[in-house]
């Protein structure tokens, strides 16, 4: 199972451009992404009090094309790590690999996929199995429950789910992080997606004990 955040760049001048809320368009050239935070458990595992994530940044690698084959071999690796645990979920083996995060069915997984194939990174049909046919378990859509206050079903953003589960959320918007950017501050950019994945994974937990309560020692 593979936990991950990404982050991506919108110029400038490209910001006004959108149909929606999500301003960055991967589909468009000039809107790259700046890579990521990853982090892998096995579904026997318990979650670590530390989680240590790994970060994968386009200041390490020195063209974006270099960092999405990298993204593309977590993948890959992780597809292989899934099978080989042997996983069951309701009986039946899990085949395919299951990823999680906030928002990550609407931008984070197409995103993967546009710009790997804008890159040539590999094949239109190769990047649909990688990426497409992983189950997403995006937790902005996981939490209808926690909101009966609310009678329609509606995504929910990741502050919203940390305010209702009792946790901070400190991220901000996608602006700070082009901020950042533009003024040279990776590190910046790299702790606060690591704040941000380590947030995703202690939703997961606390939404999973609201389904499944833990038993008492």
């Amino acid at each position: 199972m593979l936990f991950f955040d990404l982050e991506a760049y919108a110029p400038p001048d490209e910001r006004t451009a959108s149909r929606g809320s999500l301003i960055v368009n991967p589909a468009r050239p000039g809107h790259i992404l700046l890579g990521g935070c990853f982090f892998s458990r096995r579904f026997a595992d318990p979650f670590p009090e530390a989680p240590e994530v790994q970060g994968l940044w386009l200041w390490h690698f020195g063209s974006e094309r270099a960092l999405l084959r990298a993204i593309r071999e977590r993948f890959e690796a992780e597809w292989a790590r899934q099978r080989a645990e042997n996983a069951r979920v309701l009986g039946k083996p899990v085949v395919d690999l299951v990823v999680c995060g906030a928002g990550i069915a609407r931008f984070d997984l197409p995103a993967l996929y546009c710009r790997s194939l804008l890159h040539e990174v590999a094949s239109a049909v190769e990047l649909y199995e990688l990426y497409f046919k992983a189950r997403p378990i995006d937790l902005s859509n996981e939490a209808g429950f926690l909101f009966p206050e609310e009678p329609h079903l509606y995504p929910k953003t990741t502050r919203e789910l940390a305010g209702r589960l009792g946790l901070r959320e400190r991220k901000g918007s996608s602006k700070s992080v082009w901020d950042s950017y533009e003024r040279g501050e990776h590190e910046a950019i790299e702790r606060r997606t690591a704040d941000e994945l380590r947030l995703v994974l202690e939703l997961y937990r606390r939404l999973r004990e609201r389904v499944v309560p833990t038993p008492p020692p």
